[in-house]
This record gives structure tokens, C-alpha cells and sequence, in this order.
């Protein structure tokens, strides 16, 4: 997934003699590589190249080798830039062959073995081909040279993969120290796997690439999910891609400087990641488990494999992956048909109702292209262009032109009515489909009208969302100074009561971070800065340092929203004409809605007061429960807090002492075996297993313990073996076989051990059993 490339280029300069001279020079003189083991192919159609080879260079005659297209023609696609390439290989030995043995195989340049590898391709662009496949000569000639430096560095190196050098070696060291396996060129596919994506993990994410479920970043997501699931191969249950990262850094870092001041931001992505494809993993794992066992023929069902990827986030190829571990295949076109169901009911559900066929629309002028005024005016003239009637008793209007503004770039739409001498609507929401603005409308009264026709927003809600939509652009500011510029705007919600804020940070806000948030804003607000707008085209906003949202598509013209020498953002939305109009920020909650991503709500203006009058309210009501003034209730909670956490310990003290009393008192009635004493008990329902098992270890000195606790129809087991009888007896092991006699499972260290199961009977023929499980554990 990841790898460098080097090259040279020629734009019309310098071309086939320089390019053969100087790759020469540079494998035989730089790099000190035996010329007696290096090849060079040209094109069967290239003599100037094989005669050039020989004129510069001391290449051996019979070195040099023409093939056909196959091996020695670069095309870019069916048309387009071409030509004849010449390529340099080095012979590794006979033992580098892979089909030693095989009748009639013969190592060979461009062969089928693996003795012969490329080292580097000389392209030379000289052609086009036509459309009818004819090559046709260029008026300017290029070169074009490729060589991988894992390659390169394998050979220089001198051993036999790219994995052994010293690109990917640290790495695969550093996976088998955090995992405890071992690497082995026959056994380590695993280790190479997650070598090889953890370079590209950090390139990718140190480039400004995210993993999400679309796009680039579900390239990503899925190369990630692939190495935490070889990590799942070696024994890994927790996340240990990010451990990899520095080494990466000190690996590449050097050069590739991008990598360098990024690697707390690489790791919590990656981090982030992991844990949430290991939530979902172990589920989904379960349910594959289940899938196979019921299966008849071999065959995964295309709706069952897609249940897995929507579901629990399973991509296909570890689907693919499993199954092949198990010898099932899967029914990929029943996959691909699931798949396309899904984007249909997407589509669909994309047009909120909207995509109405043309006969379902009522005509009552040409439907052209609404035109929005609704940064002017709150009110406005228009007509009645078409209307539907739904069956919820919605009608859907189309206006020749409108203040209202519809529902887009994260801000709700306005609501109004719409109404003349003959009739009244009651606007609800407007959503924009192509140029046309709909109006979704209850009729108050009359009947649709062909007559002009006042269209009038709720100018008192309009505010409030103003408000809101500059507090947004205030708090994106805020949240990059006080956080860093990693953080980025992922989505928004401007409403009328309240403001919701999307952002790339992959950890919690503190207490002190909200706080200075919160400050940075409100000083903005009382400043009362002037938010202006100007229409430029995108490239003299871009120019002027507007920032503009990673992802979304803006026309050749757009708004600019500046609010002084503070903020300047393109926006398509409503804004306040001040910041002094929003009045007070207030943060509600922050939360995270996502792997790396983050949510803050909170409230401006009205809304804002509201909540604090709510607040105060509230710690009113605390200081009467508590009995106390206000300013005293943090002090008076602190105080209960510590009773609470005084009598908790009381108990657990006590507890202790009863279940040393109880030891005592078990260890006094163990029975003698041959090596060791047994101790079979059962202890109250509900006691804490944890704890005993702490204060077993500490009396216990010759002694094995297997206690059972009951809990409704549920039976735990905890088997717990004094240090002394270590490591003969095995904890684990005994009571994984004890929980086996009843149809549970279980396991645990050496020393200490739980196991459970269900509906477990009568324990007597069991106490009977352990004794002689015991002995056949060991």
C-alpha cells in the first residue's frame, strides 16, 4: 500500500543517451553494483536504445535484450503519451530462483522466476496513440524514469525481500516485541502486513487524508481495519497500531519532515480507529461464527455479507478473509446487488419527498430557476410557479421567487407564510432541489391562488438563526486558536434555538479548554465587531485567506462572510450585521459523534439567558436539598462525598476481615491430596470473586481453592493455586475443565482463574469430580 518511487524527468530537454548514461553511472559507480550482473531490455521496435547502451555504457553485449510490448511499451491508457521503455535488471543468483526444479523452466530476463529482478525503467514518451490504435510522433520528446527504492535498498542491502531491509525491519521488530511473536520469513506474514500498512497509515494521515466510509478515507479505513486484524492474528486484543508511529517517524522522518510534529495527531487517529473497530470486531466476529454454522454448502449468502459491512463495519476483503480461512466463498453479485439497494434507498431518501414526477406537479406559470432574495428582504413578492398536494395534506410550492431561505450548508430553513387576499400558507420548512426552492405548506385558508402573492419570513426566527450562523464562524476561530490548526469544521447545525458544532479532535475537551473557548467568543461578541459580505469570484477569496470547508463543491462565485480582521469564511447562510446582536455564548455539552470527531452544542442570545436562568434555578433547588446557601454547595458536597467514601472503605475493611475469617475457617477443613491440599466451597451469593481470589493468593501456601458462588441461575467458578504448587498446577487449565463438565468456559493466569455457565443443577457429582480434573490437568 505504500512505497517510494524514484525518477528522473525530461520535459523536451535532455533524452535516451543522458537517460542511459546516467542510470548507468549512478547503479555501477554510486552504488558500486557489479556490472557483470546487471541487464538492460529495450523495445523489439528501439535499436537507437541498443545502440546507445553499447555506445554509453560498458555493459556486455550479450546483456542487452529486446522483447515486445508486453514487458518494453509504456501506455498511459488506450490513447494518449506512450513509448518504448528500457529496462535495467540484476541477476540475484541461482538461488534467488523460485522454480529450481520445475521441468523445463529456465531463468530467464523478463522471465517467470524471481532470479531476475527490474531495478529501474527507462521510459521514453515519444508516441501518441490515436483512437484507431496508430501511433503518432510527438513534437516534444520526454523521459520518464521509475525505480523503487525498497527494491534498490533490498539489493544494496543484499537480502532477499524488501522486508528485510532496513525500511521495514525496525518496524517488524517493534510489532514482534509489542505481540510477543517472533518474525520468520515463513511465518511472519502478519508482522509485513502491518509493517507495510502502518507506513502508509502515516503518510496518508500526516497528508491531511481521514479515515470515514466514503472515498479516500474508506481506502484508508479499510487498510487500517486490514493490519488491526492481523494484529488480531498475532494475539493482539487492544489497540497497538499507534505504537508503530514513532518508529515510522524515526524511520522517514528525517527526510519526509511532514511526518515530524505530527505524530500525537497520527496516533490518536489511528488509535481512535482501532477502538472503534475493535467494538465492533468481537461482535461481528460472534456473528460470522454464526453465519458459517448454519450454512449447508459452502457458500456465503451476498445479503449476509453485506449485513456484516453495514452492520459491524466488516469491508469486504475481511469478509473475503475469513472466509477463505474457513474454505467458504462468498456470493459477491448477491453483494453487490445489496450494496446497490442501499444507494437507491440513499437517493431517495436524500430528496426528502421532493423528487416528485413531473405529472405530480400542478403548473401554473413555467417553472424556471427560483430566485432567492432573502439576503435583501424578509419579504417579498412572487407567484405561484407549480404546486403538488400530498397525501399528509402537505403542498409543495414553487415560487417564482422567495426570501425564504432552504435548508442547506448546515442551517435550517426559514418558516413564514405565504398568503394573499385568497389564500394563507403556513410554511414549515423549504428544501432546495437543483435551482427550484420548495415550499413546504399547510394551507390556513382560501385556495391556491394565481394572484401575486406576499411571501413573509418569521424576521423574529431569522434572527435568532443569524445569530447562531456568525457564532459558528466566531467558535471555529475560537477552537483553532485554543486547540491547534489540526482542528476543522465536519459539519454544522444552525437552528433557531440552538447552534450544534462538528470538529476533527480526538480527545475531550478539559474544563479549562471549554472555558477559554467560551471567552474568546463572548470577547468577540462584546467587541461588536462588523460582519460584512462580498461577492468574489473563488479564486480572489482563496486568495485573500478565506477559509473554505474541505469537501464541499462552491461555484465560480461565491459570499464571503468577514467578520473584521477576525474571522473570513465562504458562506452561503444568514448572518447577524454585528456580533454585539448575538449578545452571550454559552456551551451546553460536548461530546464525540465519531472516531476522531467532535460536537459541541450551545446556545446565543434568548436561548443563552434561558439556560442560565434554568442553571441558577437548578442550584437553587441543590442548595435547598442540601441545606445550605448556594456558594456553599460545592464545599457541602466535597464534605458527603468523603462520608460516602469513608463508609465504602469501612465495608470493604470489614469484608476483608470476613473473608480471611472465612479462609481461615476453609483452610482449616482442606483435604489432603498427593502434592497438594483442596479446598471446595461455596461462598455467599453475590460476594466479590475479585477480592477473594486477592486474599486466597495472600493465605494460601500448599493449597488449591475452588470456590463456587451462585447468582440466580448463574454459577461462578474461581480456582485460585498457592504459589508453592507453581507452575505443576495451573489455575487456568483447572478450572477451564471444571467449567467444561458444565457447559461454560473460562480461563485466567496460572494462579488465579474465573469461569462461568448457566442453569448449572446439582454441583455434588462435580465436588466429586475436581479432585481427579486436577489430576488430569497437569
Amino acid at each position: 500500500t505504500f512505497f517510494e518511487m524514484l525518477g528522473n524527468w525530461s520535459f523536451g530537454d535532455y533524452y535516451k543517451a543522458e537517460a542511459i548514461q546516467w542510470a548507468w553511472e549512478l547503479l555501477t559507480q554510486i552504488w558500486g553494483l557489479d556490472k557483470k550482473l546487471l541487464y538492460a531490455t529495450v523495445h523489439d521496435s528501439d535499436q537507437e536504445a541498443y545502440e546507445l547502451w553499447q555506445k554509453h555504457s560498458d555493459i556486455e553485449t550479450s546483456h542487452i535484450s529486446f522483447h515486445g510490448d508486453k514487458d518494453n511499451f509504456w501506455e498511459m491508457g488506450d490513447t494518449g503519451p506512450c513509448g518504448p521503455c528500457s529496462e535495467i535488471h540484476i541477476d540475484r543468483g541461482p538461488s534467488h530462483c523460485n522454480k529450481q526444479g520445475v521441468p523445463g523452466h529456465v531463468c530467464s530476463v523478463n522471465g517467470d522466476c524471481d532470479r531476475y529482478i527490474e531495478l529501474w525503467n527507462l521510459v521514453f514518451i515519444q508516441y501518441n496513440r490515436e483512437e484507431d490504435r496508430s501511433l503518432s510522433p510527438l513534437k516534444q520528446r520526454f523521459v520518464d524514469t521509475g525505480a523503487g527504492l525498497e527494491r534498490i535498498t533490498q539489493v544494496l542491502q543484499d537480502k532477499n525481500t524488501n522486508y528485510e531491509t532496513d525500511l521495514f525491519m525496525p518496524i517488524i521488530m517493534r510489532i514482534a516485541d509489542l505481540s510477543g511473536k517472533a518474525y520468520g520469513p515463513k511465518d511472519g506474514m502478519s508482522h509485513r502486513v502491518i509493517a507495510d500498512h502502518i507506513r502508509c497509515l502515516c503518510f496518508a494521515l500526516a497528508d491531511g487524508g481521514f479515515p470515514s466510509n466514503e472515498g479516500r478515507g474508506y481506502v484508508l479505513r479499510r487498510i487500517l481495519r486490514r493490519a488491526a486484524r492481523h494484529g488480531r492474528l498475532l494475539g493482539f486484543a487492544e489497540p497497538f497500531l499507534f505504537h508503530l508511529v514513532d518508529t515510522v517517524v524515526d524511520i522517514m522522518g528525517h527526510h519526509f519532515t511532514e511526518l515530524v510534529g505530527k505524530e500525537a495527531y497520527i496516533k490518536m487517529v489511528i488509535k481512535a480507529e482501532e477502538e472503534r473497530f475493535n467494538k465492533t470486531l468481537d461482535t461481528g466476529l460472534h456473528k460470522f461464527d454464526e453465519i458459517c454454522a448454519r450454512l449447508d454448502a459452502k457458500m456465503i449468502d451476498g445479503k449476509d455479507a453485506f449485513m456484516l459491512y453495514d452492520t459491524y463495519g466488516f469491508p469486504l476483503d475481511l469478509t473475503m478473509l475469513l472466509a477463505e480461512e474457513k474454505g467458504f466463498e462468498i456470493d459477491y453479485r448477491g453483494f453487490d446487488d445489496e450494496m446497490d439497494n442501499q444507494r437507491e434507498r440513499a437517493r431517495k431518501a436524500s430528496k426528502f419527498g421532493a423528487g416528485k414526477n413531473d405529472e405530480d406537479w400542478i403548473e401554473l406559470r413555467p417553472a424556471l430557476p427560483t430566485l432567492f432574495t432573502g439576503y435583501e428582504k424578509h419579504e417579498d413578492t412572487a407567484f405561484i410557479q407549480r404546486y403538488s398536494v400530498g397525501a399528509d395534506q402537505v403542498i409543495a410550492i414553487q415560487l417564482s421567487q422567495t426570501p425564504f431561505y432552504a435548508e442547506s450548508g448546515g442551517q435550517v430553513a426559514d418558516t413564514g407564510r405565504i398568503y394573499n387576499d385568497e389564500c394563507e400558507f403556513i410554511v414549515h420548512d423549504v428544501q432546495k432541489i437543483d435551482d427550484a426552492f420548495i415550499h413546504y405548506a399547510t394551507l390556513k385558508s382560501g385556495t391556491v391562488s394565481t394572484k401575486i402573492l406576499t411571501a413573509e419570513i418569521d424576521s423574529s426566527r431569522r434572527a435568532d438563526i443569524a445569530r447562531n450562523h456568525s457564532t459558528t464562524h466566531l467558535l471555529h476561530k475560537a477552537l483553532r486558536s485554543v486547540l491547534g490548526d489540526h482542528v476543522q469544521q465536519k459539519g454544522s447545525m444552525v437552528h433557531a434555538d440552538y447552534l450544534r458544532f462538528d470538529f476533527t479532535h480526538f480527545q475531550a475537551l478539559t474544563g479549562s479548554e471549554t472555558n477559554k473557548v467560551e471567552d474568546i467568543v463572548n470577547t468577540a461578541i462584546r467587541d461588536n465587531m462588523l460582519i460584512s459580505t462580498d461577492i468574489q469570484s473563488i479564486d480572489e477569496a482563496k486568495a485573500s485567506g478565506a477559509t473554505a470547508l474541505f469537501g464541499e463543491k462552491y461555484s465560480d462565485e461565491v459570499r464571503v462572510i468577514s467578520i473584521d480582521n477576525y474571522s473570513k469564511e465562504l458562506c452561503g447562510g444568514t448572518h447577524a450585521s454585528a456580533t454585539g446582536e448575538i449578545g452571550i455564548f454559552k456551551i451546553i455539552s460536548e461530546g464525540s459523534t465519531a472516531a476522531g470527531i467532535r460536537r459541541i452544542e450551545a446556545v446565543t442570545g434568548r436561548a443563552a439567558l434561558d439556560y442560565i436562568s434554568q442553571m441558577q434555578a437548578s442550584l437553587l433547588k441543590v442548595s435547598e436539598l442540601l441545606s445550605c446557601p448556594v456558594n456553599m454547595i460545592e464545599q457541602k458536597l466535597q464534605a458527603q462525598k468523603q462520608h460516602i467514601t469513608d463508609l465504602e472503605n469501612k465495608i470493604k475493611q470489614l469484608e476483608a476481615e470476613r473473608s480471611l475469617t472465612m479462609i481461615d475457617n476453609m483452610r482449616a477443613k482442606a483435604k489432603d491430596y498427593s502434592g497438594y491440599r483442596l479446598i471446595i466451597e461455596e461462598i455467599p451469593e453475590g460476594s466479590d470473586l475479585k477480592s477473594f481470589a486477592d486474599s486466597l493468593r495472600e493465605k494460601l501456601s500448599d493449597e488449591i481453592a475452588v470456590i463456587l458462588c451462585k447468582k440466580g441461575d448463574k454459577l461462578s467458578i474461581l480456582t485460585v493455586v498457592a504459589k508453592n504448587l507453581l507452575p505443576k498446577y495451573n489455575a487456568g487449565k483447572i478450572v477451564s475443565a471444571i467449567a467444561a463438565k458444565l457447559g461454560g468456559k473460562g480461563g485466567g493466569r496460572p494462579d488465579s482463574a474465573q469461569a462461568g455457565c448457566s442453569n448449572p443443577g446439582d454441583l455434588s457429582s462435580l465436588v466429586h469430580a475436581i479432585p481427579e480434573i486436577i489430576q488430569n490437568t497437569q
